[in-house]
């Protein structure tokens, strides 16, 4: 199976690829911490795009209303993607604690 890495809508990618091994000396853990602070610090951005595109809109401050739009979509599929992610880990762990030891 291929997992690809994945990417909010205009932030990039949560994951950066290196071609060659990391020689870090940072644990598992603290990268996959990071990445979650990575991924929230994300979607609170698209959060604050969207709000300032609305209050734009409503003051009449916008210049168009496709912006707006687009922001409410970007932060909209942000949002799924986090709570797919999410679904995903949780029937994960609910798989592994059924299994029999």
């Amino acid at each position: 199976m291929y997992f690809r890495a994945a990417s909010v809508p205009g932030v990039g990618p949560l994951v950066e690829r290196t071609s060659a091994r990391s020689t870090q000396t940072t644990t598992k853990e603290s990268q996959f911490s990071a990445l979650l602070e990575k991924a929230s610090a994300s979607l609170a951005a698209l959060d604050r795009e969207l709000a300032e595109s609305q209050i734009d809109l409503v003051t009449g401050n916008a210049r168009d209303m496709h912006t707006a739009v687009l922001s409410a979509e970007k932060a909209s599929l942000a949002l799924d993607l986090v709570i797919a992610v999410r679904n995903k880990a949780l029937e994960a762990y609910q798989e592994i604690m059924r299994m029999p030891i």
